[in-house]
């Protein structure tokens, strides 16, 4: 059964986070790297991996060999995230922590490496200014989640931010955050992620729905 959906998916989804956490022309160079060592033969996903890792720097690429979890381990990961805003240091302090479901076979899951893209929506609906890694301002953070359990700190942020998590669906994780009902309305209108968009829209859809629901039973 290996020509089913589910391997065409999570295989284009696996893609997809080398193309987010080495980029679009590191991911192009990766391509050419690969056609140049293997056409016309048969290969394997180390082989593509292998491609993508040597074009983007090799040793120092963000492609470590932990991403190969992702071919090796069965299973969904669940990202929980959580967040804090300190008014008087201007940071957002943002927690994200990792788990995946024993399944046959694989009773211990060894953490994966996670692309987790953020941007951070200030209240009159522009994004903030982030600080990348290599010093340089952007609105859109890729960070690399590779432990159990994982802090970030964003420095200089003026006023509380609502977390715009997981942009253009950077991970095929089920991700949890306590949003409040005022935050979805506030990324459902703003966010500049059209993915994340859409997805605000459809967690306070549901969450509106089940909060009838219970109130109709309730009488």
């Amino acid at each position: 059964n290996f020509y089913t959906a589910t391997v065409y998916e999570k295989g284009a989804q696996v893609i997809g986070m080398m193309e987010t956490l080495i980029g679009k022309a590191g991911f192009r160079k990766g391509m050419d790297l690969y056609f140049e060592r293997h056409d016309g033969q048969a290969v394997t996903c180390e082989d593509f991996f292998a491609a993508m890792r040597d074009a983007s720097g090799g040793a120092a690429s963000p492609l470590t060999p932990q991403f190969l979890r992702w071919y090796e381990q069965a299973g969904t990961p669940h990202v929980a995230a959580s967040g804090s805003y300190d008014a008087a240091a201007q940071t957002y302090t943002l927690t994200l922590k990792q788990s995946c479901a024993p399944s046959p076979g694989q009773p211990v899951k060894q953490p994966y490496l996670i692309p987790v893209s953020v941007g951070l929506v200030g209240p009159e609906g522009a994004d903030l200014p982030l600080l990348n890694e290599d010093g340089k301002y952007v609105t859109t953070r890729v960070l690399k989640l590779t432990e159990p359990d994982q802090t970030f700190v964003f420095e200089g942020i003026d006023v509380k931010p609502v977390p715009s998590l997981l942009r253009s669906f950077s991970a095929p994780v089920v991700l949890s955050f306590d949003y409040t009902d005022e935050e979805l309305t506030h990324l459902m209108a703003y966010d500049s992620d059209a993915f994340n968009r859409w997805e605000a829209g459809q967690r306070l859809a549901g969450k509106l729905i089940l909060d009838a629901t219970k109130t109709i039973s309730a009488g």
